[in-house]
C-alpha cells in the first residue's frame, strides 16, 4: 500500500531489489570519502589514523545494536552476518552470502562478488594496489564492530585482492 507524502508516494514496505541501488550508492560514496582522505594526506599519517578512525567507526556502528544476540556468540553473529536483516556493505555484493565453516569458536562467512566499496574505488580510477590498500583500511571498521561484541574479526581474503572474487570474513571468540 502506498500513500502520498509531500507529493511523493511512500510505500509501507519495499523489496530489497528496490532499495539495493540506494545502498550501493551510499557505500560507493563512503568509499570515495576514504579515498579522498588517502589522496590528500601524507601516507604515514593516513595509514595510522585511518585504521584508528575505521576501528572507532565500527565500534560506533555497533552502538546502534542491529545485532541483538549475545556478545561472544560466534555462531549467532555469523548467522546475523548472512541474514537479510542488515543493510551493510555485504548487502551490496553481487552474489550470495553463506557460511563456509561453522563452529562454536570460529565461523567463516563468504560474501560472493565485489562489494560497492571496491567498485567505488575502481570507478575513481585507483590502481589495483590502491584499491587493495583502501580495502585493508576499511576492514578495520569490521574489526571494531566485532571487538565490541567480544569477538575477533579478520579476513582470509577480499574481492580487492587479485584472484579473489569474494570476501571471506572470519569470526572468532577472543582469546
Amino acid at each position: 500500500m502506498s500513500e502520498e507524502v509531500k507529493g511523493r508516494y511512500i510505500k509501507e514496505n519495499y523489496a530489497f531489489d528496490e532499495v539495493r541501488p540506494l545502498f550501493v550508492a551510499a557505500i560507493k560514496d563512503r568509499a570515495r570519502y576514504l579515498a579522498f582522505f588517502y589522496k590528500v594526506m601524507p601516507r604515514d599519517l593516513f595509514d595510522k589514523y585511518a585504521k584508528e578512525a575505521m576501528f572507532e567507526y565500527g565500534k560506533y556502528k555497533n552502538v546502534m545494536r542491529l545485532y541483538k544476540g549475545e556478545n561472544g556468540d560466534v555462531k549467532d553473529f555469523a548467522k546475523f552476518m548472512i541474514s537479510d536483516a542488515i543493510a551493510n556493505v555485504a548487502a551490496t555484493c553481487d552474489g550470495d552470502h553463506y557460511a563456509v565453516e561453522t563452529g562454536d569458536d570460529k565461523c567463516v562467512v563468504r560474501f560472493a562478488g565485489k562489494c560497492a566499496l571496491v567498485e567505488g574505488w575502481e570507478d575513481m580510477g585507483l590502481t589495483p594496489e590502491e584499491v587493495e590498500y583502501l580495502c585493508e583500511i576499511a576492514c578495520y571498521g569490521d574489526y571494531g564492530y566485532t571487538d565490541v561484541l567480544d569477538l575477533k574479526g579478520s579476513f582470509n581474503c577480499t574481492s580487492a585482492q587479485p584472484g579473489c572474487e569474494y570476501c571471506e570474513f572470519v569470526i572468532e571468540k577472543k582469546k
